[in-house]
């Protein structure tokens, strides 16, 4: 048997630091993981690499504005990876 392949984010390609998948609604507004159980708005992910935690990162964002990096919303944590980890 053929154990399946887990997918993690990569390291960011400018300063090494981390990024995480986010849950939003449809809309692109943050929402807690709990809200997959009941996405009443749509379920949509983004990435988030915020500037406090990646100090110097020249693509992290303020918390202010969500640590989201980009527009992006993706359909699935999947795809999100994916996207992230194409970059490098």
């Amino acid at each position: 048997m053929k154990m399946e392949e887990i997918k993690i984010l990569k390291p960011c390609p400018f300063c090494g630091g981390k990024a995480e998948i986010s849950v939003s609604d449809d809309e692109g507004n943050h929402r807690n993981e709990e809200y997959e159980n009941d996405p009443w708005s749509g379920l949509s992910f983004k990435i988030q690499h915020d500037h406090e935690s990646n100090k110097g990162c020249p693509i992290a964002n303020f918390e202010e504005d969500g640590g989201t990096v980009g527009v992006y919303l993706y359909d699935s944590r999947e795809e999100a990876i994916e996207a992230w980890n194409k970059r490098l």
